[in-house]
């Protein structure tokens, strides 16, 4: 099944056709099936957008829209230079009050903040919030089940919303072992997902499988870097992180500088898509959270970069839901699938060429 565009963001982009000026345009995961040539430049109208998803940039990009790719990092724009910023809030609240806060700078005197959502997204909320700001009273308006809001800019509040220092990396101690720099915009990022745990229980079993010791790994999606700093343990000599989200390949870059004994590299890319390696391991926790219902091009994706990635006498290692079919969905790319632990919540497949 192909994705479906996110309700709030066709709303957005529907007012947006009747915007002039210029735009900076805000997209995070929500714009995913969205097209961005609906959302271009034109006569009276300049398109600018920044996006912490690589493939996100990538399609604004394509449709010749001037976009950044970073973890939501404004500095490169200058203040008051704006005359709208377009924003479907964010599944995370210090996130979304970091750009409700940026979007103070970079608007014009009666510049308007856009902002669409869900009720469950706290979109009435940060309306709310975005005119005390702003120092004007606006309330949503409901269209279906997204609600929409322009809020010009008459004043700035002296108080800004609690992004919780958003922009910044923090430790968090897991364990006594354990501590590692995270940050809010990362999925899970202040805690240790069960799935990636339930995995990293299990890499010496899967690991004995090999008949001779692997010595290149590859973390496919990597967040904050936890598997890839637990797994550099067992013995590889080079290992690699890679993930489409900004803010986690800052993470994860800071969290394996600690590994001076071995080769290392983070990378942002679309499931790996722009490596050209091949590594003997691959470990990935994917983002299927959902289940394949309701993405199956996400399944595919992955599966096919791992098929290109893996050495061929390579394994690679997958923890997915119990109740994601991915054994049966992996077959058309590889020969031996073999599902090596099952927890009632989380299952541990393992593929081979």
């Amino acid at each position: 099944m192909s994705r479906v565009s996110d309700k709030s963001v066709s709303l957005l982009l529907q007012h947006f056709m009747q915007c002039t000026g210029h735009w900076l345009i805000v997209a995070d995961e929500n714009w995913q099936a969205s097209d961005w040539l609906t959302a271009g430049s034109h006569n009276q109208r300049k398109s600018t957008a920044i996006s912490n998803r690589l493939e996100i940039a990538r399609g604004a990009e394509a449709a010749s829209i001037d976009c950044q790719f970073n973890d939501f990092d404004f500095s490169a724009y200058s203040d008051n230079s704006f005359d709208g910023v377009l924003f479907r809030v964010s599944k995370e609240r210090a996130s979304s009050h970091h750009i409700i806060n940026q979007s103070l700078k970079l608007l014009k005197t009666n510049g308007k903040l856009v902002l669409s959502g869900e009720k469950n997204d706290g979109i009435k909320s940060y309306v709310k919030q975005a005119s005390k700001l702003f120092s004007t009273s606006v309330n949503a308006e409901k269209h279906g089940k997204a609600y929409i809001a322009s809020i010009p800019l008459n004043a700035t509040e002296s108080t800004p919303l609690n992004d919780k220092n958003y922009s910044q990396l923090r430790p968090i101690q897991f364990s006594d072992n354990l501590c590692l720099q995270t940050k809010p915009g990362i999925f899970g990022w202040d805690k240790i997902d069960r799935g990636s745990a339930f995995l990293m229980d299990h890499l010496t079993q899967f690991l004995s499988t090999y008949k001779k010791a692997p010595q290149s790994l590859l973390d496919l999606g990597c967040g904050y870097g936890y598997i890839a700093l637990s797994a550099s343990e067992f013995g590889f000599n080079r290992v690699m992180a890679t993930d489409n989200n900004a803010a986690a390949l800052l993470a994860a870059q800071e969290n394996l500088k600690s590994l001076n004994h071995i080769q290392w590299d983070t990378l942002a890319t679309d499931a790996g898509d722009k490596i050209t390696e091949t590594f003997d391991t691959i470990l990935c926790n994917p983002p299927f959270h959902s289940g394949f219902s309701v993405d199956d091009q996400l399944a595919i994706k992955f599966l096919s970069q791992t098929k290109r990635l893996l050495c061929r006498s390579g394994q690679a290692l997958f923890v997915v839901n119990t109740f994601i079919p991915l054994e049966y969905k992996a077959k058309p790319y590889f020969e031996q699938i073999d599902v090596i632990a099952n927890n009632g919540a989380f299952k541990l497949i393992s593929l081979k060429h």
